[in-house]
């Protein structure tokens, strides 16, 4: 899942703020590779994708730290050998 609209967040907070809503698993918040901040959006990925559909819908356009949230539900990449 995708999540954007996030400050200085780090990945336990990240974690923090989905698990009401599920099994949070490999939260991921994407930092800028000079500064080492958040770039503002990050992912997660949910213990099912009823979870993960959830979570879009409580927290999608929500307010966290000061910006709106922004969710969607990414499709899994599967990697072949």
């Amino acid at each position: 899942m995708y999540v954007g609209g996030l400050s200085d967040t780090t990945s336990d907070q990240l974690r923090d703020l989905l698990g009401p809503y599920g099994t949070v698993s490999r939260p991921y918040v994407v930092k800028h590779k000079y500064s080492g901040k958040s770039d503002g959006y990050g992912f997660v990925e949910m213990g099912s994708s009823e979870q993960a559909m959830s979570t879009v819908i409580a927290l999608e356009g929500a307010v966290f730290e000061g910006n709106c949230l922004r969710l969607y539900i990414t499709p899994h990449a599967s990697i072949r050998s």
